[in-house]
């Protein structure tokens, strides 16, 4: 069985289409029908081809689906990048089982569609699919969520049908201590399970407008390997985790200004007699400002101690520019808000490190204490704004917020 898919799009510019933080509407053509789609005039092209693929679940270019029945693919937007070995092990067991009849099974839990996917043989769990559609806010999300009216996410400084490139981009970033990840290693630094953006087809998806098998149903989003584990944070105190695995998650969180670290996103395990953590879900990572940045482990004990040789060593190699370019390689051109905020959490992480301030006393500069209150962070990138003369391009904007930084990290009471 195939089927070929043209999608063609027809701006329609509204009174309000030079309003950055209005929707515009723009028509998709589907096979013959027309479809309404709103965006962002200040969306990227990627963003926008991204939310075409979500609105039917479609590629944007023309091609032919075959095996409808059991469809699990990866997107590959550049060929000549290696996709690691375990990603494709992940893949084809996923892939055996919806061949093999294992129906995904949606979590009850969380505020967008989740979906276990299972192993040909037996029950177990071999990776978790989010399809960018059903996310919180989305058009198809599963929770009776309403659709969002400006495309914000439920976090400032998100955007809905983004959430599956944040969850591929922490897998990304997430280095090894020793450089970047061959394709044979699985982890990195702080654990980030082996994520992927795939299109996948099962009538278990959240299909409001109804199933029919065809390539209308085929969905896109991200697949992330599942890690088995004895519960998550919530289930126990802070206590008893090991000081280092409490660390690697507050050098990826802090620098990333992720808006969406609780307790119950991450995962738990012993091995060997040693908790182990993992942290998962980073659909709210990367975004454009630090109005919503949190960190339940603010509060934990092991954040006040001060990083270790090890994780400054890990800390001082990380280079914002190299790691913005990865991210274009991999299909992903971040806005230019998301590149600025990426730039300025990346500065603030290292310069505190180096001055051997603990992750509480850096995460206290970047969360806010009250919600309507600008945290440290935010004040200081106000203050570069208002330092800024009239032609200054991005660079002179970013030194300006350094030296600010270093004034304040000079002045602060650790």
């Amino acid at each position: 069985m195939s089927a070929v898919v043209d999608v063609g799009l027809g701006p329609i510019h509204m009174g309000f289409a030079h309003n950055v933080h209005k929707p515009i509407v723009i028509y998709l053509t589907v096979a013959g029908s027309v479809i309404p789609m709103c965006i962002l005039e200040s969306d990227s092209v990627a963003s926008v081809e991204l939310k075409v693929q979500t609105c039917k679940g479609f590629l944007v270019k023309k091609q032919k689906i075959q095996n409808l029945g059991y469809l699990l693919q990866p997107v590959i937007v550049n060929p000549y990048l290696k996709i690691p070995n375990v990603i494709w092990s992940m893949l084809n067991s996923a892939s055996k089982g919806l061949k093999f009849g294992k129906k995904p099974v949606r979590s009850t839990e969380g505020t967008g569609g989740t979906y276990f996917m299972r192993h040909a043989v037996g029950n177990e769990t071999v990776a978790v699919f989010k399809p960018v559609d059903e996310e919180p806010m989305a058009v198809n999300n599963p929770n009776g969520l309403p659709v969002s009216e400006t495309g914000e996410g439920l976090k400032r400084g998100t955007k809905v049908g983004e959430g599956a490139l944040r969850e591929v981009a922490a897998y990304i970033l997430d280095h090894l201590l020793t450089g970047p990840r061959s394709t044979n290693r699985v982890m990195g630094f702080a654990g980030v399970p082996p994520t992927v953006m795939v299109k996948c087809l099962s009538p278990e998806f959240n299909h409001p407008l109804g199933y029919v098998g065809g390539p209308e149903n085929v969905k896109v989003g991200s697949l992330q390997m599942f890690v088995k584990n004895c519960g998550s944070c919530e289930d126990m105190g802070p206590r008893d985790f090991p000081v280092e695995e409490v660390h690697k998650i507050t050098v990826l969180d802090i620098r990333t200004a992720n808006a969406d670290r609780h307790a119950g996103n991450i995962l738990m395990n012993r091995e060997g007699g040693r908790i182990v953590l993992t942290p998962i879900d980073h659909g709210y990572c990367l975004p454009e400002n630090f109005k919503d940045c949190t960190f339940d482990w603010l509060y934990w004990p092991q954040a006040r101690e001060p990083y270790s040789k090890q994780v400054i060593s890990y800390v001082n190699s990380l280079d914002a520019e190299e790691d913005i370019a990865l991210l274009r390689s991999h299909g992903w051109d971040l806005s230019r808000e998301c590149a600025r905020t990426f730039r300025i959490a990346t500065m603030l992480l290292k310069k505190g490190a180096s001055k051997g301030l603990s992750p509480f006393a850096i995460g206290q500069i970047m969360c806010r204490v009250k919600v309507n209150e600008e945290s440290m962070i935010e004040k200081m990138v106000k203050k570069a704004h208002e330092s800024m003369l009239k032609g200054m391009n991005e660079g002179s904007f970013l030194e300006i917020v350094s030296e600010i930084m270093d004034f304040e990290l000079e002045n602060m009471r650790v």
